[in-house]
Order: C-alpha cells, then sequence, then structure tokens
C-alpha cells in the first residue's frame, strides 16, 4: 500500500508506527462517510459517484473522488455546501494518506 501512495504522491508514507495506522478508519466506514455527502443528491450524476465509491478498491481511490464528488454536490445545492461537505471528510482518511496531502479546498 505505501509504495502505491508514493506513486501517486510521489511522496514518502511514514511507517504504520509513526502515521496513526490504529486510527484508520476501515474502507467500509469512509464509503459511508462518501456517502452521507450525497444524501441528497437524487440525480443520475449522484448515482454514478455512489457507484464509483461502491467500486473503489483503497482509501486513496476515495480520495482521489473529492473533485467528482464537489462537481455532484456544486450541481445540487452550491459550491460553498459542497466544499463544506468535502472538508468535512479530511479528517476520514488520517492514517492512509499523508498529513501534508489532507489538505481541505
Amino acid at each position: 500500500m505505501n509504495m502505491v501512495i508514493q506513486r501517486i504522491f510521489g511522496t514518502p508514507v511514514p511507517a504504520a508506527s509513526e502515521s496513526g495506522a490504529g486510527k484508520q478508519l476501515p474502507i467500509d466506514e469512509i464509503r459511508r462517510c462518501l456517502h452521507g455527502t450525497l444524501h441528497d443528491c437524487k440525480d443520475m450524476r449522484a448515482q454514478r459517484m455512489i457507484y464509483k465509491i461502491n467500486t473503489a478498491q483503497t482509501p486513496v481511490d476515495l480520495w482521489l473522488l473529492r473533485s467528482d464528488l464537489h462537481q455532484c454536490i456544486a450541481q445540487t445545492h452550491s459550491q460553498s455546501v459542497a466544499a463544506e461537505r468535502i472538508n468535512s471528510l479530511v479528517h476520514v482518511f488520517e492514517g492512509w494518506l499523508p498529513a501534508s496531502q489532507l489538505a481541505k479546498i
């Protein structure tokens, strides 16, 4: 897993003991959190996002869906609501990604 993160982000990943790996949420819990951001988005784009969330293999794959999630939520609501919802997800990825990558939008 560390090699995948290193390849994607080009940064070394701390060892499990340094990254707080004991605090990592399971991938199913991360999926539930992402689904929660779409709870009131009912159009076809939201259905496609739910499919992408359900088929993502890793927490990194889920992290990379943030932009698509933002667009989907912004279409139903506004950009500020979308940014607020996406930013509320940062903590669920702690331990899965380097802290430097956990930036809010």
